[in-house]
């Protein structure tokens, strides 16, 4: 799959323990705090087009095409209030809805 992303959401896993593993490495507030930023961004700067991420291992923030993560996820629609998590690390994503 070619989705012109840094990401390279081809050749990571899906997970359901990114966020967990990242609220017991930072705690609660500051996982909270990182979801708030990579929201902030995605509401300063992108578009129906863009997905925030967030980026474990430095609590970065960056948008991503979201046709590329709904091709590679396999849903058909995202939502606004979703952050795509990544890990390089673990080469894994989770894909969170904020509430």
């Amino acid at each position: 799959m070619n989705n012109n992303s840094p990401f390279n959401l081809d050749q990571c896993s899906l997970s359901n323990d990114l966020w967990t593993d990242f609220i017991n490495k930072i705690g609660f507030i500051k996982a909270n705090l990182a979801v708030r930023q990579s929201l902030d961004l995605q509401r300063m700067q992108g578009s129906n087009a863009t997905l925030p991420v967030l980026i474990l291992e430095t609590c970065g923030t960056a948008l991503v095409n979201s046709q590329a993560v709904k091709n590679y996820i396999g849903i058909s629609y995202l939502d606004q209030g979703m952050v795509l998590i990544f890990s390089s690390k673990l080469k894994a994503i989770q894909l969170l809805r904020d509430n």
